[in-house]
């Protein structure tokens, strides 16, 4: 225990009576005086950082309970509850940033508890599942504009802006003067690329002059009935990106939700290469924590004009208990963490969450005073109750955003994306759910760059590598470093992430072949290292099943094929038959005219216009493609966080060695 909150606590609460507690869930009195202290029950959840002040609340006024918190990387929590909770060993607390997605088929139905009706009716309607309460937010963030009024004051900006129009004239002002403003020309990131947060900005920039509005709250409430649609309602939800994308002040590529591709927004607001983020209130005290000669303030959505400004909510997570705690001889266990998810719903259960997350608001319907000091803008806002919750259930949101960057990069025109949306709101898709689908977690990064899976051994191309001749069940498989486009990051994995790794759709098919052809395949693999272009051919071969050497290209001698052998070192056997699978394209299913095939004539069983291989035999096609190996990888891996990295399949011998 944490015995510098414990006296503290008993004396607030051991008169307390506990809002919603049912009479399973109801705490008995905490005795003083001396006798065995009582048996603990075990209680577990993950979160990513420590909940001392909740803990110890928790110890005070439930003896019997014993709180254990895992600690778990913020990117991976919701893809570490999953897949634990796939494999029957969730935590018995649930935690999730998307409670609509697909962590919800293991959550209990909490509607029958009292402790549920404690949450504010516009959230808890908005968490409703069909029709049942599920899941709980914990307290959240108020978003809004971040700026560096220090080098805002420089520019001669001295108020706050007070509109969209005031916040576009502060960057022209201070653009002009060289101020906020990176050698990439870029004033304006957000926080976090999560794609999540991404959505609700541009769901944001519409809440003054339009959501927050009577004919927005109209459009909501037909949007909800299928009678309106999201062209006919956020048309409009890019201009004031794409103004500050046309300037060059917002990378709109950043906003992709690829990890490796974020603007180090903290680093660049503190040494002052950046003007404006979006960002929330604990982003902004962080930031003048941190600042030393500059100082940072916060605005809240801003409108067109004379529309009163509005804030953004949103919880930090949201709570739920595995099903599991139903099953018979549980019943200690699903009693406990009954009584923690309603100390949780009080004031005080909330008021020490609010301490442990640094966090701005509850969403008990009973307030509960925030610490800290709210930036004036924002207070304003919310004691004028311009407060917008965002109600679009996860993964529409998630698309929603999608859409968005497609949009503001000219991938598809505003009209194209919003009818995306419209289609996979009122019809469904099972390709965009897909995409937005929690396929698992990875342990690390697996980087593809600089073409690095066309010349040498990476841990990306181990992986697609393996999961195709996992799925295949052959003795090798074979990935040409073209097919790879993307790379995958420690944390969460959706469909998405999976599609661009492996974007192509040319099936696999299975092969009997010679030794003697694997060894010709890997010398062609060797062929187009160096190019006039300077980009290496994509037909370099990620294996698994083997090891191979070769000598690197100089620009006067080609590169050679050195030698190959099995993964414990032993020789290759030249003259034994191999099962192995490669893509039908290697195989001649698309010719082998103006590079296609990549030149793997050895292999053709199906262009005629090329001499049909010798020693080899077409086993069997299929359907699946890398991308679907992939997924079939991380579905038959799923109680494992993924990772691979080089491990000596590939050796690239230098002129020095």
């Amino acid at each position: 225990m944490k015995k510098r909150f414990v006296s503290l606590i008993l004396t607030c609460l051991l008169a307390l009576q506990l809002v919603g507690c049912g009479p399973a869930a109801e705490p008995g009195p905490v005795e003083s005086g001396e006798g065995p202290a009582p048996a603990q029950v075990p209680v577990t959840m993950l979160y990513s950082i420590e909940l001392s002040n909740f803990e110890a609340l928790v110890e005070a006024t439930y003896p019997d309970i014993d709180l254990q918190i895992e600690l778990n990387a913020k990117a991976t929590i919701d893809g570490e509850s999953e897949r634990r909770l796939r494999t029957g060993h969730g935590a018995d607390i649930i935690t999730t940033t998307m409670p609509t997605g697909d962590v919800r088929s293991y959550a209990m139905d909490l509607s029958a508890q009292e402790f549920a009706s404690a949450y504010q009716a516009g959230i808890s309607q908005n968490l409703l599942i069909g029709g049942k309460t599920l899941f709980l937010p914990l307290p959240g963030q108020y978003s809004g504009y971040i700026y560096n009024a220090t080098l805002a004051a420089q520019a001669g900006v001295t108020e706050p802006p007070a509109t969209t129009g005031d916040l576009m004239d502060m960057l022209d002002t201070a653009a002009a003067q060289g101020l906020g403003q990176g050698s990439d020309g870029v004033m304006f990131a957000l926080e976090s690329n999560d794609m999540t947060n991404v959505s609700t900005y541009f769901v944001g920039t519409q809440i003054p002059d339009f959501l927050g509005q009577s004919e927005g709250v109209v459009w909501r409430e037909r949007l909800t009935k299928r009678e309106d649609t999201f062209l006919g309602g956020m048309a409009r939800c890019l201009d004031l990106s794409a103004a500050m994308a046309e300037k060059g002040y917002l990378n709109p590529v950043r906003l992709s939700g690829n990890r490796g591709n974020e603007t180090p927004v903290q680093d660049r607001m503190l040494d002052g290469t950046m003007l404006l983020t979006y960002g929330t209130v604990q982003f902004l005290d962080t930031l003048n924590a941190h600042g030393g000669q500059y100082e940072f303030a916060m605005v809240p959505f801003l409108s067109e004009g004379d529309n009163h400004p509005w804030t953004i909510a949103t919880p930090s997570s949201f709570l739920g208990l595995n099903a599991t705690l139903a099953d018979p001889g549980k019943e200690d266990v699903l009693d406990a963490a009954q009584r923690v998810l309603a100390l949780l719903s009080t004031p005080e259960g909330q008021a020490a969450f609010i301490r442990d997350l640094g966090a701005s608001q509850s969403y008990l319907a009973e307030e509960v005073p925030a610490p800290g000091e709210i930036p004036p803008g924002l207070a304003d806002c919310i004691s004028e109750g311009y407060v917008y919750d965002v109600r679009f259930p996860a993964k529409l949101l998630l698309y929603f955003g999608r859409s968005m960057v497609s949009a503001l990069n000219g991938e598809t025109t505003m009209e194209e994306a919003l009818a995306g949306v419209d289609r996979y709101f009122l019809e469904g898709d099972a390709d965009i759910e897909y995409d937005q689908t929690l396929i698992g977690v990875v342990a690390g990064d697996m980087i593809y760059e600089d073409y690095n899976v066309r010349r040498e051994e990476t841990g990306i191309g181990n992986l697609v590598a393996d999961a195709l001749r996992e799925m295949a069940q052959v003795d090798l498989a074979f990935v040409n470093g073209g097919a790879i486009r993307g790379s995958l990051y420690e944390g969460n994995v959706f469909g998405s992430d999976l599609d661009v790794v492996c974007p192509y759709g040319n099936p696999m098919v299975v092969l009997e072949a010679k030794g003697s052809v694997v060894r010709e395949m890997l010398a062609n693999g060797l062929t187009r290292l160096i190019q006039e272009s300077g980009i290496p051919g994509g037909r370099f071969l990620n294996v698994s099943g083997l090891c191979y050497s070769y000598r690197a290209p100089t620009e006067d001698t080609p590169a050679e094929l050195l030698d190959i052998t099995m993964p414990d070192g032993s020789p290759f056997d030249e003259s034994r038959t191999y099962t192995i699978a490669v893509t039908s394209y290697m195989c001649g299913a698309d010719g082998y005219l103006d590079n296609n095939g990549d030149g793997y004539t050895m292999l053709n069983v199906y262009s005629d216009t090329a001499p049909l291989a010798e020693d080899v035999k077409l086993v069997r096609e299929t359907d699946k493609t890398f991308g679907d190996a992939l997924q079939i990888y991380f579905q038959t891996h799923n109680g494992e966080a993924i990772f691979a990295e080089p491990e000596g399949r590939i050796k690239v011998v230098t002129g020095d060695d």
